[in-house]
């Protein structure tokens, strides 16, 4: 490998760590703050999670298309330094209602980089199993970092996740070019959304019920009896076994049998998940949740760059996906919790939907392959 193709990877591999770290430390702890710190209810929790995915939602779809238009570079720079600003905004959000407004500027941050640093992976020559690996890590140690610094006060778990974000920015400004080609791409891909259908339709049936038990996670986790720490901890284990799935065995598998294995074992899972009466026993079950996200994820990633020349654009549209999966999630929490309160409807809903899933790609996949055989006898 060249010493040039090195340096791209491992800034991108440095990026991946940092914007993953700064993410998911903010995730863990800002339920906790809304509830027990400011002292909102779990419904408003759901509202809160809610304008967070409908801000990523909206950026996703903007600059993974921006991306393919002005370059790649331009947007990752501009996304990180954005969440670097919007995140520190956390370090003074003492009220629900200033809580509410920087977790939207949050969401529209977090959905300007990936599609754009998805894109340049790839472009990079980057395995997409190793590059999902060092987001999981970033994942792992940003909920350590975090999980630490909330013991002394938990508005420091968001002074973390600014660092990172500034941290991934620094190594955004070193980038080498890469073999990008501006792409013109239509304001509605319709052509990539029918191509990648069989992907989104899982992964938004999956995420959305998937998502209805992650608004109220950090919570689930602290009514089990986990402190700050020991949430972080559970957090961490999930993002390390990610890491040993994806580099040990992803980019050797199809990315149809990926999501197949990811969308399974995610039922399996969650129906472990409702087994649970104490924080220590989610320990094990959170090392096959991290097999379930390892396969869907990186087969889905797999999916829209080995499968659209428009890669940031197909990867910014799976982003938006799952953005609008935390839009749809927090709507069946609130609807499930207020019907049988508590964390078992949610968890068995969550089960029956991954079944549906892996149904949905199975035929989905099916019927495409079927249009695009006729279509190119023709």
């Amino acid at each position: 490998m060249s010493s040039a193709a090195l340096g791209h990877i491992v800034k991108t591999e440095t990026i991946q760590i940092m914007a993953g770290a700064a993410t998911l430390a903010a995730f863990t702890y800002v339920p906790i703050l809304a509830r027990d710190a400011l002292g909102t209810n779990e419904f408003y929790v759901t509202l809160l999670v809610g304008a967070y995915g409908m801000a990523a939602f909206v950026s996703s779809y903007i600059f993974g298309r921006a991306g393919d238009i002005y370059g790649r570079r331009i947007i990752l720079r501009v996304g990180l330094l954005i969440g670097a600003a919007s995140f520190g905004l956390l370090f003074f959000a003492t009220s629900p209602e200033l809580l509410f407004i920087v977790r939207a500027l949050n969401g529209f941050a977090i959905g300007m980089y990936p599609g754009a640093l998805a894109a340049y992976a790839y472009e990079s020559k980057m395995k997409m199993g190793r590059f999902a690996s060092f987001g999981a890590l970033g994942w792992g140690a940003g909920t350590a970092f975090a999980g630490y610094a909330a013991g002394f006060n938990i508005y420091y778990a968001f002074a973390v996740s600014s660092v990172f974000f500034m941290l991934a920015f620094g190594s955004a400004l070193t980038l080498p070019k890469s073999q990008e080609v501006q792409i013109d791409v239509p304001r509605f891909p319709i052509e990539t959304i029918k191509r990648n259908l069989p992907i989104y339709l899982a992964v938004l049936i999956r995420h959305s019920s998937a998502h209805a038990l992650w608004t109220l996670w950090p919570l689930f986790l602290s009514d089990l009896g986990g402190n700050l720490f020991v949430i972080g901890l559970v957090q961490a284990t999930n993002s390390i076994s990610q890491v040993v799935f994806m580099v040990g065995m992803t980019d050797r598998m199809k990315y149809s049998h990926l999501v197949s294995l990811g969308l399974l074992s995610t039922a399996a899972t969650f129906a472990w998940f409702s087994l649970v009466t104490d924080i220590y026993q989610i320990f094990p079950a959170q090392a096959l949740l991290g097999f379930s996200w390892a396969c869907l994820y990186v087969g889905a990633l797999k999916y829209v760059t080995e499968e659209n020349e428009e890669r940031a654009t197909a990867s910014g549209i799976l982003t938006s996906v799952m953005s609008l999966a935390q839009v749809i999630g927090p709507v069946i929490a609130a609807i499930l919790y207020v019907l049988w309160p508590g964390y078992t409807a949610i968890l068995l809903f969550g089960m029956v939907m991954s079944v549906i899933a892996f149904v949905t790609f199975a035929f989905t996949s099916k019927r495409e392959s079927f249009l695009s055989r006729q279509a190119s006898q023709h």
